[in-house]
């Protein structure tokens, strides 16, 4: 005997209808083991992929933080131990100049971890460890001389640095720029490879670098405007304009070892 589909007047199945077929006016509902492994797929509209990826970034961002760290802790370790030690012997052999700004030696250690991430982003596999090394200035100073000794001072104490065991990098001369007045040296340090920053300045390109300096982050920041860019650029130039320019100071030879 044949079982009705439909009561008369009444569209909606009986209990036995399910048992059959979906009418075909009624959509296929999933069963509830596979509507539980959709969700399990799916958590926050992540796919398991996506969630992995995220898991491993997650991993990945813990583990530089923490090797950033353990880097600005050990250059601050070099530094109060083996550098700042070492300058302030090479200061005592002449008392005819000076470290000035000594107190700033140290770079922040904000600014010094934001220098590491950002190369270990722009070089794919480098490691923080290997970053800490490419960053020029973690540790920097100051030799401030008379005009008149300027250009002496200069050979003479980079012949103290390499006495002192630091293996010279590179210098830059750019008394003949229009931005930028004096002169950067790296050295590094030969038992952990860092590297460290040493400038030539007088009293009075030294005190143009510190009156300009905050133009200089402005113009370093991306999101500077072009026009105001442009502004910060010609403020630079009137000030460098009023520093004399010490006897054979341009004819110090530029040099890149790194």
């Amino acid at each position: 005997m044949g079982i009705d589909r439909h009561v008369e007047d009444d569209t909606r199945p009986r209990a036995a209808d399910c048992l059959g077929s979906a009418p075909p006016d009624l959509p296929d509902i999933p069963s509830e083991p596979a509507r539980l492994a959709d969700a399990d797929q799916r958590v926050g509209n992540q796919t398991p992929a996506e969630r992995s990826a995220e898991y491993k970034a997650t991993v990945e961002a813990e583990y530089r933080q923490e090797a950033v760290d353990r880097g600005c802790d050990r250059v601050r370790e070099i530094e109060k131990t083996v550098v700042t030690p070492a300058m302030l012997r090479i200061e005592a052999e002449d008392s005819g100049r000076r470290l000035a700004g000594l107190e700033n030696c140290l770079k922040g250690r904000e600014r010094l971890a934001e220098k590491v991430i950002n190369w270990t982003k722009a070089q794919q596999g480098l490691t923080p460890d290997d970053a800490f090394g490419l960053v020029k200035d973690a540790i920097r100073y100051t030799f401030q001389y008379t005009d008149e000794r300027y250009a002496e001072g200069v050979y003479v104490d980079c012949a103290r640095l390499e006495a002192a065991g630091f293996q010279r990098g590179d210098l830059q001369n750019t008394w003949e720029h229009d931005q930028y007045k004096g002169i950067n040296s790296r050295w590094r340090e030969p038992e952990s490879g860092l590297l460290f920053e040493v400038q030539f300045h007088t009293q009075a390109s030294f005190e143009a670098k510190q009156e300009t300096h905050w133009a200089y982050e402005r113009i370093r920041d991306t999101s500077t405007p072009a026009s105001e860019v442009r502004q910060l650029r010609a403020y630079q130039r009137e000030v460098c304009a009023k520093v004399p320019t010490p006897p054979g100071a341009t004819e110090i030879p530029d040099y890149n070892d790194l």
